[in-house]
Parts: C-alpha cells; structure tokens; sequence
C-alpha cells in the first residue's frame, strides 16, 4: 500500500492495485452471489425492510381454497424451504474458506469450518443445532429449531398492517404509506396493480381506529379483523369451518395463548422490538389498561383523536355503565342465588373502577386533544411526534422517556 500511494489517500482503485493470488474465480464468484443472494431474501423478508412484499407464510400456501390450504402446512414448507437455504448459505462460506485457504498455504493454521451460530441470518426465528454424525450428500446437516411464536408473531403483525391499509393481500409491498394517505388512495393503489376493487376482498379498516378490549365490544374488534384476515388468507368466505378453526387453533398454538391475550398483553410489545422503539402503529391506552385501541400513524389526521373520543371511548363507557346496570338488577333479584348476587357486586365494583378509570383518561387526556388536534408534520419523527401526545399513548421504554433529553433519532 506505502509504494502505491505514499500518503494516507487510499482511493478505491489503490485497492485494485494490490497483486494478489487468486484461482476459481468462477466459482467464487458463484458462491459470492449465492450468498448475497440468500442474505437479501432473508433480509427482505422483514416488514423493515424497504424492499419488502409479503409475509412469508402467504409465499408458502399449498393452494386458494383447497383442503390442504392449512396454515400449519405453510409453516412447515417456510421451515423446509429456509432449512434448505440455512445449509446452503453453511456449506457456501465453508466452501469459499476453503478456497482460500488453499489459494494461500494457510491449511495449518486455519480450518474453512464455520460455526453455525456465525450465519446471522434467521436471528429471530431459529436457532442452529449442528448433527455432526448426521450426513446428507457428504455434507454436515446443522438443524434449525425454529421459533414458531416468532414466525406466527410476524404473520399476525402482516395482518394488522393489511387491517390499516399499510400492506394489502392484493398487493405486493407498501400500499399506503405517505402521511394523509385514504381509503381512496388504497383503492387506487390496488387498481394501479391491475386489480379490479372487489367489496368481497380484505378491507382496511374504515376510520383507522382498531380497539383492542377484553371482549368483542366492537364491529372492528382486532380480535375480529383479525379471523376475517385468516379467512381471506387461508381460504376465503366460504372456507370451511373446520379448516378455520384448524388454522385459528394452529395461531394459538403457535403463539401459545388465545389471539385477544396475545392481543391485549403482548402484540404492542412486539411491535415495538420489532421497529426498534419507533412504532408505526401507536398504541392509546389507560393508565391501567382498560381502554385500549391502535391507529396507523400513516392514517393519522386531526380529527382522528375526536373519532376515537367519540366513536370508542364514550361508546365503550357506555357499554360499560349498561353491564353495571346489569348486574345491579341481577345483584337484587330475589331470583338470583347467594353465589349468583356475589359475582354480581364483585362485577359492579370491578366496573365502577375502570370506569372511573376511563372518565379520568377521557377527562384529563383524551378531551384535550381531540378538542385541541395535533397536526403531525412525519418528517419530525417517531421520537418528537409520540412524545407529542403524552399519556395518551402507552409508554414505550426508549422513547417516550427521551422526550425531554434532546436525543435525536
């Protein structure tokens, strides 16, 4: 390097200069790619990922509305197909050290082996477990242990995205994803892609508020959307009954919970490890709890706080205020049992806790804003824009914390 450029400059072509020794160019090359080739599809294969169309699981059914289209199935040829490209990308590196070393005289000091836990791709869903004794075509074989929570985790975010208009199940890649977008630039989206609308087909949801409750309370439920989602995914409107119930408990099982569990105590969870602390959907939530429901930053207008106020929160309380009266009656009834008046009062006291709960919230947060809205300019950032709404949003270790320090993003 000193005798091709004397000085600290080291320019790109100094580089090419260098004399070195080099044979099998060809398949080096060959194996260079396959490389490269198998680290973008993995990586591309993340909602993250500027060049991402679908979840995986979708690239995997066995058939549109056939017996065998099972969720379970598709999960399993994704796990066959990325077993497949893991060894390939395992035996690639081994193969291309293995040149190298050769080129190079190096075979007693280093060894072409590569441990399996050095392939960084599939960091979340699997793990390498290496069979030395196992061969197959005179190759090792390294087993993956794949994480289905996290396989099914990433399939139920892709829905919630197709819920808000982000992704579409008639559309490869983004749909809408520009601050103001609507449901009419949805369609048009769609149409562009050489589909004709169809009012049969996955539609995202009209106001861009998606609550998240501890029962069905709502037409929108996310709990809801989501089935219809499987439906259409995995069969369509006349799918059979049997088959959805096989894929819903499949999810389940996957995720090792009921989907409103997962829904209500883990989803927003995961979606924040997922974009790293800067959600693209934002969680608004009680202090305890109580009231919670998603919206689509993307989607996000002025008025949407107002919607949420009146078209959810009132709606919720009152729903509430009709179960307490409910059970109030029921708690006097002189038909009703000793055990049947005790769960009733301990139902009217467990109510008249979250309500009081959702009047403070509604009362100290939620009105201000939706009588005072917030317009969100996106180029400021998840950091400055979540911050902006205060306890409205549920917090988020990372962010919301940094509101005061001046941090940028």
């Amino acid at each position: 390097m000193e005798e091709l450029s004397p000085t600290l400059n080291y320019l790109p072509n100094t580089v090419n200069e260098i004399p070195f020794k080099i044979g099998k160019k060809e398949k080096v090359l060959f194996l260079v790619d396959s490389c490269i080739n198998i680290s973008r599809e993995d990586w591309d294969a993340r909602e993250t990922s500027w060049d991402f169309q679908t979840n995986e699981l979708l690239c995997h059914r066995t058939g549109e509305s056939t017996p065998d289209n099972l969720l379970a199935n598709a999960v399993t040829a994704y796990e066959t197909y990325w077993q497949e490209k893991f060894s390939q990308l395992h035996q690639n590196e081994e193969e291309l050290n293995r040149i190298f070393i050769d080129l190079y005289g190096l075979q007693d000091e280093l060894t072409p082996d590569v441990a399996p836990d050095d392939i960084t791709i599939l960091g979340q869903e699997a793990k390498p477990h290496p069979r030395p004794l196992s061969l197959k075509q005179g190759e090792g074989v390294v087993d993956l242990q794949f994480d289905r929570r996290e396989i099914m985790a990433q399939f139920v975010s892709y829905a919630v995205g197709c819920m808000f208009g982000r992704y579409s199940l008639s559309k490869p890649g983004l749909v809408l994803a520009s601050q103001g977008q609507t449901l009419a630039d949805y369609q048009s989206e769609i149409e562009a892609n050489g589909i004709l609308a169809d009012e049969n087909a996955f539609q995202p949801d009209a106001d861009n508020i998606i609550p998240i409750l501890d029962e069905d309370w709502f037409a929108d439920d996310i709990v809801s959307r989501f089935r219809a989602f499987l439906r259409a995914s995995f069969g369509d409107a006349e799918a059979s009954d049997r088959s959805f119930n096989q894929n819903l408990m499949f999810v389940e099982e996957c995720l090792g919970m009921d989907l409103r569990k997962y829904f209500v105590r883990y989803f927003y969870d995961d979606h924040i490890r997922r974009y790293r602390r800067r959600p693209i959907y934002w969680l608004f939530r009680s202090p305890k709890g109580s009231f919670s429901a998603l919206i689509y930053l993307h989607r996000y207008t002025p008025d949407t706080v107002a919607r949420l106020l009146n078209g959810y929160l009132r709606e919720y309380q009152d729903k509430l205020r009709n179960r307490r009266e409910q059970q109030q009656t029921l708690s006097q009834s002189a038909l009703a049992t000793a055990g049947e008046k005790t769960r009733a009062q301990k139902e009217i006291d467990r109510l008249d806790k979250v309500l009081g709960e959702l009047a403070q919230y509604e009362r100290e947060v939620i009105y201000p804003l939706a009588t005072n809205p917030i317009a969100m300019d996106l180029d400021d950032g998840v950091l400055v824009n979540y911050n902006r709404f205060g306890s409205a949003l549920a917090p988020v270790k990372g962010l919301t914390e940094k509101a005061g320090s001046g941090e940028e993003e």
